[in-house]
């Protein structure tokens, strides 16, 4: 089986990818190392003016072209990076075509895709994110992303979630299955840790979505019943006015000794910094089924998640993790007062925790499932 994915701004050294749909994609693609199929991986870059090529695997190529010079992503799809998707089919011949991101860059399906049977997999869910955005720009950009994607939607789909099959019921689809993102093998190799230091982490861009500001109210929460905690935050500020409202926060209360920003960390180091970490926390607003968790969970870390999306399909109360009212600061401290100095929870929780992903979430199983329904498609 000959196999086109296609995605935007896969980054040329894979040590520069930040998580996502690009994490999603190369965990995908070691999966595929050992399987019956040869895979053109098609990435769509501004950092590169002419076409590179390099090889994945024996079975696997990934080829960078031009995504183009306008400013606007939308016009490039459709007036620049369509026509080579026209030209790589008619190349590489393939069987079927993956698409790993929706909204503006479906425009490049717009000159034709040679009639080729072509599959979507739904990373995020633009309106959904709307939504809950309150930067006008990108509350529009995604209100735009969502029409787009409404517009062209293909008509077979692989969602990460039951809950990103309820959000897209009403659209027709031929066919569909429920596969989550794959884990790189590296993480189920870490063991669960032997005792507890009441270390927090946070992973991904730091903005009003991921709702950090709902964290750092839990820590000062602990922190004055005298049950402390440290964070280490591994990612970016996406929005000066939200980096300052952040920064006040922590200069008025006093959390800076408590905190550890790591910024945007190489995919080589962030293994380093989960292992030593016990508690993830994710209290973001909105969510399809986050990378991060399935990630920290197959490193055998308990995992605090909102009940927003996806997330409630991966973490059992108190079972593997916990869930929160990502607007009730007070869930967030419940749940920290149980597992502050408690090896024994933590390290029951996690080590089921990665029971869970091992089952879910590994790049082979996941690359299996994700081969059956290729085949299924064609």
């Amino acid at each position: 089986m000959r196999v086109m994915i296609l995605v935007p701004a896969l980054p040329l050294n894979t040590d520069d990818i930040r998580g996502g749909v690009h994490s999603a994609v190369a965990n995908l693609l070691r999966g595929f190392v050992q399987l019956p199929v040869t895979v053109r991986v098609v990435s769509f870059n501004k950092e590169v003016s002419s076409e590179q090529r390099s090889r994945f695997s024996d079975n696997i190529e990934i080829v960078y072209c031009p995504e183009g010079r306008f400013p606007l992503h939308s016009l490039n799809y459709l007036l620049k990076c369509a026509p080579q998707v026209r030209k790589h089919i008619g190349e590489f011949r393939p069987d079927l075509i993956h698409y790993e991101a929706s909204d503006a860059f479906l425009f490049t399906k717009l000159f034709g895709l040679r009639g080729v049977k072509h599959l979507l997999t739904i990373h995020g869910i633009a309106m959904a994110e709307g939504k809950v955005n309150k930067n006008f720009r990108y509350k529009m950009s995604s209100y735009f992303n969502g029409l787009v994607e409404k517009i062209m939607f293909p008509k077979n789909i692989i969602h990460l979630s039951s809950y990103s099959v309820r959000m897209y019921g009403r659209l027709k689809i031929n066919k569909y299955s429920i596969i989550p993102n794959a884990v790189m093998e590296g993480y189920f190799a870490l063991p669960v840790k032997e005792a507890t230091e009441n270390k927090l982490l946070y992973i991904g861009g730091i903005d009003r979505n991921k709702n950090i500001l709902f964290l750092l109210k839990g820590l000062k929460e602990m922190r004055d019943r005298q049950k402390t905690f440290t964070i280490d935050i591994l990612g970016g500020f996406k929005d000066q006015e939200f980096e300052k409202e952040i920064n006040e926060y922590i200069r008025l209360h006093a959390l800076a000794p408590y905190l550890n920003f790591h910024g945007w960390v190489p995919q080589s180091a962030v293994m380093n910094i989960v292992a030593g970490a016990d508690i993830l926390v994710v209290s973001s607003l909105q969510e399809s089924l986050p990378m991060v968790i399935a990630e920290c969970m197959s490193a055998g870390k308990t995992v605090i998640g909102s009940t927003v999306g996806g997330i409630p399909e991966m973490i059992s109360n108190d079972v593997n993790g916990y869930l929160t009212d990502n607007t009730d600061v007070g869930t967030l401290v419940a749940a920290l007062d149980k597992l502050h100095n408690n090896t024994e929870k933590v390290k029951a929780l996690s080590l089921q925790a990665k029971t869970d992903a091992t089952n879910r979430y590994h790049c082979r199983s996941v690359a299996e499932k994700t081969l059956s329904f290729y085949k299924e498609l064609i």
